[in-house]
């Protein structure tokens, strides 16, 4: 997969996405196999993010590699691959469980989790990124940093934790 690096005032919505990748220009993107400019659009399919007004549904864009043959899909920085909550919720649910805010206050300002979504989101972060973060001083306030920080030291989006191959974007513009 390829993340975009986008700035965190950017809206997470799918037409915001959508007119990202029309604008896009493949023949800048690297394949995590380290080969440039041989990626093109193989397909779509359809994601889901929770937010406060519901589900949304974004038409994700996967491209193609010609020297890999494998195909990625191209996510926004401010999506936690395999997962519907944005990454400004993981991060919200994870302060406040530093902050020992109780979990009701949590669920209030962040109205698409729900209790379980959000245990899940504890453990996984207790379990894959707690320590890493630690270890490298990374803080949660980093906002865009945070990202760019777990793919300099990770490979990977900031709660990503299966480990598939990930490769960040940054010159979306």
């Amino acid at each position: 997969m390829i993340t975009l690096l986008v700035e965190e005032n950017n809206p997470l919505t799918p037409n915001f996405y959508s007119s990202l990748i029309s604008s896009l220009q493949f023949h800048k993107l690297k394949c995590p196999c380290g080969h440039s400019g041989g990626l093109s659009v193989h397909g779509y399919y359809n994601r889901y993010i929770k937010t406060p007004e519901g589900k949304l549904c974004f038409r994700i864009c996967r491209v193609v590699c010609e020297s890999c043959g494998k195909t990625h899909a191209l996510l926004l920085s401010s999506m936690v691959p395999y997962s519907q909550v944005s990454l400004q919720d993981h991060v919200d649910a994870i302060q406040a469980l530093e902050s020992d805010t109780p979990t009701s206050h949590v669920l209030n300002s962040c109205p698409s989790l729900d209790e379980s979504s959000l245990r899940y989101i504890i453990r996984k972060y207790l379990l894959h990124w707690n320590q890493r973060l630690l270890s490298h001083s990374i803080s949660l306030h980093a906002g865009v940093l945070l990202s760019k920080l777990s793919f300099a030291h990770y490979s990977r989006q900031f709660m990503q934790v299966k480990s598939t191959l990930n490769s960040l974007f940054v010159d979306t513009t």
